[in-house]
């Protein structure tokens, strides 16, 4: 059997879990490596906890628990990008050790996901939920964590061999249910030229950090959750769940985003102001040309935006309706072209990049009296 490149949340396409018995979505083969047939997928080799001893995990929800995410003040939430790029994470619990019994918890709407604009193959897999309503921040099960710095790092906070908990409601056994008690599990730091040597196919860039015990791992459903570390004192997050070959194999180490590289971008989104919905970015009216002829109009969309819709209306004649980011749009390039008969046309974009937008006209043929409308619903 190949070893194969595991996201640790549940997977949504059952057939893909028969490769490893780990399950997700989000698989590369590998020619070089030959993992084992059967392989264990839990909070491996850990034991139950409670919230009060890790409260500021949470549980992100996707009809159940799907990820794990961590508490960084009483509105936003750090979590793994592969737990939402394409999944609609609407709600998370916080302040509950079960799973499936939240009524004791926290639960709370999820009104913006960011998810980090380099996500790739290569890495960078982090995500923030901004939450629709505060979190209670009572202290003994529902509490922020504070986050590895770059200075911490840099004075060995996570130093090859340090020791590492990882928490989470993943899956107990092979191919299993979740645990619906959160577990918990140590692990040892590693460098990332060890990573490197376990993992030759795979690129290990700085914004990750590996970790292994024998016998012990996250593995599926427990991605999105934190790795932490205790530095002068005080237990601080280190990394955030995100892939590995099987779980618990002694030849691949867990695999996480090292929160110390995201620094400056966790602080950027944190600190950014949140438009209000009603904002207008763009209000031009009584807009006329001929056919094949443009007009351009540069938007700027702030940080933090969750939506953004783009209307044209009104007038005679057939006007085409073209959005896109970073550049002027042309008859090939474009975020967003309807290309409707008539003036009635419009483009919506959900969590939008922030940054500079051109709202651009051209006539399918001449055109009198347009509207165009740029708003944050």
């Amino acid at each position: 059997m190949m070893s194969v490149k595991v996201m640790r949340r549940w997977s949504t396409v059952g057939a893909m879990s028969l490769l490893v018995g780990c399950g997700p979505e989000m698989v590369e083969e590998q020619a070089e490596s030959v993992a084992p047939a059967t392989i264990e997928q839990d909070i491996v080799g850990g034991t139950t906890t409670t919230i009060n001893e890790n409260p500021w995990q949470v549980s992100l929800r996707y009809g159940g628990h799907w990820c794990g995410g961590s508490i960084l003040n009483k509105d936003w939430i750090l979590t793994a990008a592969h737990c939402v790029d394409g999944y609609a994470v609407s709600s998370i619990v916080a302040g509950s050790t079960s799973s499936s019994n939240t009524s004791t918890g926290q639960t709370r709407n999820v009104a913006q996901t960011i998810i980090h604009e380099d996500y790739g193959a290569s890495g960078n897999d982090v995500a923030l939920l901004r939450l629709a309503t505060s979190l209670d921040l009572n202290g003994t099960t529902v509490a922020a964590i504070p986050r590895v710095s770059a200075a911490d790092a840099a004075s060995g906070a996570t130093d090859p061999a340090v020791v590492a908990r990882v928490t989470g409601w993943g899956a107990t056994s092979s191919g299993g249910s979740g645990s619906a008690t959160l577990r918990t599990v140590d692990v040892n730091v590693i460098s990332n030229t060890e990573a490197q040597q376990s993992y030759p196919n795979e690129y290990i860039g700085p914004d990750q950090i590996g970790a292994k015990a024998p016998g012990k791992d996250s593995c599926q459903g427990d991605s999105g959750g934190p790795l932490t570390v205790v530095h002068n004192g005080t237990r601080k997050l280190a990394g955030v769940v995100s892939w590995g070959y099987g779980c618990a194999d002694a030849r691949y180490p867990g695999m996480y985003a090292r929160v110390s590289y995201f620094e400056s971008w966790i602080d950027s989104k944190l600190s950014g102001t949140t438009p209000p919905p009603g904002t207008t970015l763009l209000a031009q009216t009584n807009l006329s040309g001929s056919s094949s002829t443009w007009k351009h109009f540069a938007i700027t969309v702030p940080s933090g935006t969750t939506s953004l819709k783009v209307t044209q209306s009104g007038g005679s004649g057939d006007a085409d309706l073209y959005v896109r980011s970073g550049s002027q749009p042309t008859t090939s390039a474009y975020n967003c072209r309807p290309y409707l008969s008539g003036n009635e046309e419009t483009c919506n974009f959900s969590n939008p990049q922030a940054g500079t937008w051109y709202v651009s006209v051209r006539g399918y043929s001449s055109y009198s009296g347009v509207s165009v409308t740029a708003t944050i619903p």
